[in-house]
């Protein structure tokens, strides 16, 4: 029955199935830890809301609190599930400790992640939430300050480096002091780091890598070996070193003749380690603190070598982090996860012989952290250069691998009327709308007024003919009217708006001309999708990250069509 009703004739096949997407767009979104529900599958995980049926949808944001139990999630591979989504959140320990003289937050491989894409309820992370987390410290009466392992990026391009200048406008309004150079800044190039390496005020945002050399001078100042700031008579130095296996992601293997015109050089970080540490003994430094863009045996092999060292934050580990410290020797070795879902707490007690070093990986939970006035304020000015750049147009295009051209869900629903009209009361028809807070669709709050009708990142799997997981428009694909050219491209986003019939199908143009041909069969081969390929279409925007208690099988039933009509 189920192949049978995929090989549906004709577009409505791509209806059926665009009911399918629409009805499971209803999580899917962008990054986070989100906690799935009983019944619902899922809270909240994308600018589309969960929903247990195919029109249900998420409820509002969880009441605020210090701690939250989390409810079981149902008919799901527990194992799959755990991945993603947190059990529960515990009361934060960091509150009841004694005074420390200097409390650092320590954070790392953001991967693009600025804040949870807002589609589902419970989603972890943000750096309105870490802005929370600051003054929570803050109104402890403890001074703080912020240090960064790298990789804040994920992408190249404008929207990356767009996103990747409101990260460091974010981290220094929180006192970062260092930032790591992983390899996703490196592949922002160094020129463009130079340029957004800022050295004005007292304790400036210090750009760090002391095995890395930009266009063969130290001179420069990009990225410095290390940096050394003091607070309440502790004198802290952090550095940061990239490892071999680590710096082959970006920095091949070359010749002396190569090396001597190369923009990016790597040099062994044993090297570059060595000669920090005595500048650190010079200084008097108390707290030696290392970012290590390493495997976990190099960054243990680090430990070892350097027995000196206070402490080694390091990438590349777990997921979600640890909240346990490992002793290496007597240095602790912290790893804070992946994609901003946590953040370290690091309490510093010079005078405390039993315990000078105090940690706690934090979940940055709604439940636990509002969101900040000022980090949304960001994310509007973002939104808006997004827009006022046209990034989703000056980005450009890519050829869809049909060679076809996009007809819209309207033109599908001249033949195909009972399935188009179940596609239009799911959420996935009102897919763009839901990033759009004055249609104040189900769970609009959580944009918190911000208007993300123009991010790729986001309208890539709100709309009609875009590569999800590129953020790349197809050629003849949905585009914003504001961005038009002529009246060709004016009438995309209204046919293409919303998650429709044709990014199942692929685009419908060579159907309809073989339907109106009378080539029944050409027609039904164009559009012909498996079971298999309609569950891989969902999971591109319903990945573990967006939609982490998604499951196929049972939303299938609940959108399925038997027929032709």
């Amino acid at each position: 029955m189920r192949s049978s009703t995929l090989a549906l004739l004709g577009l409505v096949c791509a209806v059926t199935a665009a009911v399918v997407l629409m009805l499971l767009r209803k999580d899917a979104a962008s990054n986070a830890l989100p906690v799935a529900e009983p019944s619902a599958e899922r809270s909240q995980i994308s600018n589309s809301e969960a929903m247990p049926s195919a029109s249900a949808q998420p409820d509002a944001l969880a009441q605020e609190g210090t701690s939250l139990e989390l409810p079981p999630v149902g008919d799901k591979n527990q194992a799959e599930v755990d991945k993603h989504a947190a059990t529960r959140v515990v009361p934060l320990k960091f509150p009841s400790w004694p005074t420390p003289k200097l409390t650092l937050v320590v954070t790392g491989e953001q991967l693009g992640f600025f804040e949870p894409c807002g589609c589902t309820d419970n989603q972890l992370g943000g750096m309105s939430r870490r802005a929370s987390l600051f003054e929570k410290i803050q109104s402890l009466g403890w001074d703080a300050r912020g240090i960064d392992v790298g990789s804040l990026s994920h992408r190249t391009g404008t929207q990356a480096r767009l996103k990747f200048e409101t990260t460091l406008e974010a981290l220094r309004e929180l006192k970062y002091v260092a930032l790591g150079l992983g390899p996703e800044e490196l592949k922002l190039e160094p020129g463009y780091l130079l340029s957004q390496h800022l050295s004005d005020g007292d304790e400036p945002l210090k750009f760090l890598g002391a095995n890395l050399t930009f266009f063969g001078s130290k001179d420069l100042g990009t990225p410095l070996a290390s940096t050394i700031f003091e607070v309440n008579g502790i004198k802290v130095g952090v550095t940061s070193v990239m490892s071999d296996s680590i710096r082959k992601a970006v920095i091949p293997d070359m010749t002396p003749d190569e090396a001597a015109n190369a923009e990016i050089l790597w040099t062994d970080p044993a090297e570059a380690l060595t000669s920090v540490l005595n500048e650190f003994d010079e200084a008097g430094v108390t707290v030696r603190i290392l970012l290590a863009q390493t495997t976990l045996e190099e960054s243990k092999k680090l430990a070892e070598d350097f027995p000196n060292l206070t402490l080694i934050v390091r990438a590349n580990g777990f997921g979600e982090g640890s909240d346990n410290a490992e002793m290496v020797g007597s240095v602790r070795l912290i790893e804070v996860g992946k994609k901003g879902k946590a953040a370290g707490v690091i309490g510093l007690y010079p005078d405390d012989t039993e315990n000078p070093v105090r940690f706690e990986l934090v979940p940055l939970s709604g439940d636990l952290f509002p969101d900040s006035d000022r980090m949304t304020q960001l994310m509007q000015s973002y939104q808006d250069r997004l827009k006022s750049e046209a990034v989703a147009k000056s980005d450009g295009t890519i050829p869809h691998p049909s060679g076809a051209i996009y007809v819209g869900a309207a033109k599908c629903g001249e033949c195909h009327t009972k399935a188009y009209e179940v596609w239009k009361n799911t959420p996935h028809a009102h897919a763009f709308e839901s990033l759009d807070p004055s249609f104040k669709r189900k769970g609009f709050e959580r944009l918190h007024g911000v208007n993300k009708s123009f991010d790729p990142e986001c309208i890539a799997c709100h709309v009609t003919g875009w590569d999800p997981k590129e953020y790349l428009r197809y050629e003849s694909g949905f585009l914003n009217e504001e961005f038009a050219a002529d009246d060709a491209e004016k009438q995309l986003q209204g046919l293409l708006a919303g998650n429709q019939c044709e990014n199942y199908h692929g685009p419908g143009n060579r159907h309809v001309e073989y339907i109106e041909a009378d080539d029944k069969a050409a027609a039904s081969k164009e559009v012909k999708v498996t079971l298999l390929q309609v569950e891989q279409t969902c999971n591109n925007c319903h990945d573990g990250d967006n939609s982490p208690g998604f499951n196929f099988e049972k939303y299938w039933e609940d959108v399925k069509h038997d027929g032709k009509d």
